[in-house]
């Protein structure tokens, strides 16, 4: 049985418009109908491992974290997985979009301050996010409007083990996440650590700043020859030409991120302050609206 928008899930939550869909299901909005608060609600169908389990059991141990957004409920409606999550505004993709295409120096800063905390956060519970792309960085509504949020822990790991040691690693793995973003380390077959989100976090932020990175318009005759020919461009453009027009300090992040080993701890505080201290130095107002914030769709 299909869940439709006449289904009630747990006899309070009812499913509105498809916000999104992928291999590991579907995200609609929802309402409590009860208390009239918006939600969203992710579902996958039934199976002997459930990603939506793995991912409510990750939100769940995020629950003090935030810039990621509260679990509300887990449960199980006919032949469907449901978790029911706080409801979140537009994507950084989607913004951009309206933007323009890019994003201003400001809310990149301020995107990379909040994520570098978010990140650091996650890691300290021994989770590794290993698909961060824009499409999974939301904004915040009403009250949360100027904060971004980190979704979609479908792929996310534990990179400690029981005995609370860093995990060995593990080579000849096939990629994990989205190749665009992917640190070169994850193309080239390693399991992905701390280092790996936040080198992916840098091709965001040079993304949002400039609009595109220059391995996204390659096309190719299938996917293993477009995954060959983006980590070849990755790894030979010159961080200079990556950076170029770009302030000195994102050539600064991720240089240091690819310089770290695999076990290494990351010094998130001095990644943080390259960012803060060039806020500083531009004399931007913490407390001004973003440049999306004039088209009326903080709400949205």
């Amino acid at each position: 049985m299909m869940l439709t928008m006449d289904v009630l899930i747990m006899n309070k939550y009812k499913i509105g418009n498809l916000l999104g869909e992928g291999s590991f299901g579907k995200i609609f909005e929802g309402i409590n109908i009860l208390t009239e608060e918006r939600v969203a609600i992710k579902i996958e169908k039934k199976s002997n491992k459930s990603i939506l389990m793995h991912e409510a059991n990750i939100y769940n141990r995020c629950k003090e974290i935030k810039n990621i957004p509260k679990i509300k409920n887990f449960c199980v409606e006919n032949d469907y997985n449901c978790m029911i999550i706080e409801r979140l505004g537009k994507t950084i993709e989607e913004l951009k979009t309206i933007c323009g295409g890019r994003f201003k120096l400001r809310t990149v800063l301020m995107m990379c301050i909040q994520l570098i905390n978010c990140i650091e956060n996650l890691h300290n519970i021994g989770i590794v996010h290993r698909d961060l792309k824009p499409e999974n960085l939301l904004m915040g509504l009403d009250k949360n409007r100027k904060m971004f949020y980190l979704i979609d822990f479908g792929l996310a790991v534990h990179y400690i083990d029981e005995s609370g040691k860093h995990k060995p690693i593990i080579t000849g793995k096939s990629l994990t996440g989205t190749i665009r973003y992917a640190s070169l380390n994850v193309q080239d077959g390693i399991e992905a650590s701390r280092r790996d989100d936040l080198e992916s976090l840098g091709y965001i932020f040079i993304y949002c700043l400039k609009g595109n990175l220059p391995w996204q318009s390659v096309k190719c005759n299938n996917k293993d020859e477009t995954h060959s020919v983006i980590s070849a461009c990755k790894r030979e453009m010159n961080l200079f030409s990556l950076c170029s027009e770009l302030p000195f300090e994102f050539l600064i992040y991720l240089d240091y991120c690819r310089k770290l080993k695999y076990d290494e701890s990351p010094d998130y505080n001095y990644l943080k302050c390259l960012f803060m201290n060039l806020f500083k130095l531009k004399k931007f107002n913490i407390s001004s609206d973003f440049e999306w914030s004039n088209s009326g769709i903080d709400d949205v």
